[in-house]
Order: C-alpha cells, then structure tokens, then sequence
C-alpha cells in the first residue's frame, strides 16, 4: 500500500537518475511493487557487512551514510567515517547494488531524522523485469550507468591514492 500523497513522492523519486527515465504509469508500477517503511531518528537502515536484499527509495527525511575505518590508529580515532548526507528532496535511492548482485551491504544508512522509505525487494524486482521488460531495461541501463560513474571515480581515487603514498615513501 502506497502513501496516501504518492504524487507528492513522485516529484522527489522521479529526480533520481536510476528512475528518470520511466514513465508515470511505468514509475507507478515500480512503486506499487514496493512496501512502504518508517525509520525513526537514528534507526541503522542498512548494516555495513550485513546481507543485502532490498534497495529503498527515500520519500521523507534525511540519512549519513557511513563507512567502516579499515585502519585502527588509537582509541581516540574515529572508527567511521562520514562519507555523504542526503535528503529526500534530492531523489535518493538506497542499497541498489542489492538488486543485481547477493553481497554484503558497502556502507551504513542511519536515519538523521524520520524518513520514509519505499523498499523494493531483489525478488519484486526480478518479478518487475520478467513482467515488464522494457521497464527492467530502463532501470538496468541506468544501473550500469551509474556503476560505470563510480567505477571511474574509483579508479581516479585509487590513482590519487597510490601515487601520494608512493611519494611519502620515497621521501
């Protein structure tokens, strides 16, 4: 069952580049799909390292995303970092990987205000693919896009990487 104010989440959903693409009747059948959650104030929604299988959409509310700190310097250092901050007026989605591959969850969701999240689990998607396949096309074309982005951006972060610490040690 789908909030009552469903095109109000339209306008925020429908900014997300993973979902720009379908149409209204297209995006409809997507929500409809999906299982409406509320997370209260500081409630993990996702677990790094824990299984993933659902992804969500955000409709109401705010989260950090955070990841673990492979490198333990002392007790005073942070074992997290804060890597971003969204809203759900920026047309966020949550947890997509889980929807093309059975793997453990990258980061960690917390809920810096009550949100409302649609959840679109593995299973309904690959019912949504099977049903509707030019609407999986879409949404898997997007997909690929978007991991091709971070990929690359990876890579470069990578390069940036390995070349200062290559420039420390010869110093």
């Amino acid at each position: 069952m789908l909030p009552a104010n469903e095109t109000h989440y339209l306008t925020y959903i429908r900014k997300n580049h993973i979902l720009r693409d379908l149409t209204d009747e297209e995006l409809h059948l997507v929500m409809m799909a999906t299982t409406p959650r509320r997370f209260q104030t500081e409630a993990i929604i996702m677990q790094e390292g824990e299984a993933g299988e659902v992804m969500y959409i955000m409709c109401e509310g705010s989260v950090a995303i955070t990841k673990r700190l492979t490198l333990e310097l002392g007790e005073d250092t942070p074992r997290e970092k804060v890597m971003v901050r969204f809203r759900a007026e920026e047309g966020v989605i949550l947890g997509e990987m889980a929807l093309i591959e059975s793997d453990v969850r990258s980061a960690t969701v917390t809920a810096l205000t009550p949100c409302l999240m649609l959840e679109l689990s593995k299973d309904k998607f690959y019912q949504i693919l099977e049903k509707y396949p030019k609407i999986g096309v879409k949404i898997l074309l997007r997909l690929a896009q978007s991991l091709c982005q971070r990929l690359r951006k990876n890579s470069d972060e990578l390069v940036k990487v390995t070349t200062a610490l290559a420039i420390a040690l010869e110093s």
